[in-house]
């Protein structure tokens, strides 16, 4: 009883392994097994084929994802260069303030 529960939690786990491409090239190759009138052993050519298009698709989320993060960081750097120029331009404002209210200080002075 305890060997077929074991057997059984490692055909899930196997079975969690794999892809839906995989899984479905399995499914495929059982099936003509079968028909032909064998016993389906595992690794069939259609679950090889499924298990690499399962990998090729993995990449291309992690491709997809890689470039999602790297436009973000892209984004974040432009905020921040945005953030310093910004930081620039009102310190330059305030000493176009300051320079002004001196002249008028001294136009004032001078009109005593």
């Amino acid at each position: 009883m305890k060997s077929v529960q074991i057997m059984m939690a490692a055909g899930l786990i196997l079975a969690g392994c794999q892809g839906p491409a995989e899984q479905a090239g399995a499914a495929k190759d059982k099936a003509a097994a079968e028909a032909a009138g064998q016993t389906y052993k595992g690794d069939g050519p259609n679950e090889q084929i499924g298990e690499a298009k399962d990998r090729a698709a993995k990449a291309a989320e992690d491709a997809r994802k890689a470039e999602e993060r790297a436009i973000e960081k892209e984004r974040d750097m432009i905020r921040s260069e945005a953030d310093i120029e910004a930081e620039r331009l009102e310190q330059q404002a305030e000493a176009v303030r300051k320079a002004a209210e001196q002249r008028a200080d001294a136009v004032k002075g001078a009109n005593k």
